[in-house]
């Protein structure tokens, strides 16, 4: 046995406790089971890692989260540091680690975030890549007010150039003509742009 095992079977039985007398078979199997949950974690969460490690930082203030009917992942819109838009997409949202990352995105819509993102290819087609967000550390709501036509200009990037669909999505959240809006105002412009590939927010 070497010393990894022998750390991870001594986890496993301090993690299921004292023996009972005269249970030793059930006791033996419930430590052998625990070892291997322990086991298969550690390389959950050392290919987690890794990711963190390859991926690409940023600070953004996230706007809006969609889900894409065809291939269940999350889509993020953020607004970067330097008033740009930028589109993450999750894991797949039929994956635990998809689902959870959309549960959480959307509690922090309106949040200033550090961001770690992955360009990662795309099962079955090596040519392309998609730019996937691995983990968001929230450093709370985003209170600073962003100037009228910077605000608008996000909106038609996120309409992707429509502008009859962004001034109608600007009418919808009731922005003012002028004057600057807090982000919650504008990630609420952007709930009302109509979803593409029949997206659910």
């Amino acid at each position: 046995m070497n010393a990894r095992d022998l750390e991870l079977t001594l986890a496993a039985a301090r993690a299921v406790g004292p023996c009972p007398p005269g249970e030793e078979a059930a006791w033996t199997e419930q430590v052998r089971a625990k070892a291997v949950t322990l086991y298969t974690l550690a390389d959950t969460v050392g290919q987690d890692l890794g990711r963190l490690d390859a991926a690409k930082q940023f600070t953004a203030t996230l706007l809006s989260v969609r889900v894409e009917a065809t291939s269940t992942r999350g889509v993020l819109v953020l607004r970067n540091t330097s008033g740009e838009l930028e589109h993450l997409r999750t894991d797949r949202g039929d994956s635990d680690a998809g689902r959870a990352m959309i549960d959480r995105a959307r509690n922090l819509v309106g949040h200033r975030l550090r961001v770690y993102r992955l360009n990662e290819q795309m099962a079955g087609n090596n040519a392309r890549q998609v730019r996937t967000v691995v983990h968001l550390t929230d450093h709370g709501p985003d209170t600073d007010p962003i100037h009228e036509n910077a605000a608008k200009e996000n909106v038609l990037a996120a309409a992707e150039g429509d502008k009859d669909a962004a001034r109608r999505a600007w009418q919808d959240a009731e922005l003012p003509d002028t004057g600057s809006v807090s982000v919650r105002q504008l990630a609420t412009a952007l709930s009302h742009l109509p979803a593409a590939d029949g997206a659910q927010p």
